[in-house]
């Protein structure tokens, strides 16, 4: 497995370029929260957006159904797996909560 933190300064250009690599690909947003544990936002839906507003310091999820947004982001983690295939994207917020957009199954992305 590989994990590579992305730079802040290129956050909106990455999770762009995510977004339209994983663009209706079936996700799982979960939330980990040392006061709330695990909470599952939404499972097996399609993904239909990623994005990073720098001026909000927002990031969006959209999912069908959700619309889920991360304030304050501190990191943004990117898992790949032994042959390089998306597993998940890991962000960080300001409380220091997780939240987590795993794939169903490991996604082939361009480098």
């Amino acid at each position: 497995m590989k994990n590579v933190i992305l730079e802040r300064d290129k956050w909106a250009e990455e999770l762009t370029k995510l977004w339209k690599q994983l663009d209706g690909k079936e996700v799982m947003v979960e939330v980990e929260a040392l006061n709330l544990g695990d909470q599952i936002e939404a499972e097996h839906v399609p993904l239909l957006g990623l994005s990073y507003d720098p001026k909000d310091d927002v990031v969006q999820v959209w999912v069908e159904g959700v619309d889920h947004l991360i304030y304050h982001p501190q990191k943004i983690m990117v898992v790949y797996d032994d042959d390089g295939k998306l597993l998940a994207i890991d962000i960080t917020d300001r409380e220091g909560e997780q939240h987590l957009i795993n794939t169903k199954e490991p996604v082939e992305v361009a480098a």
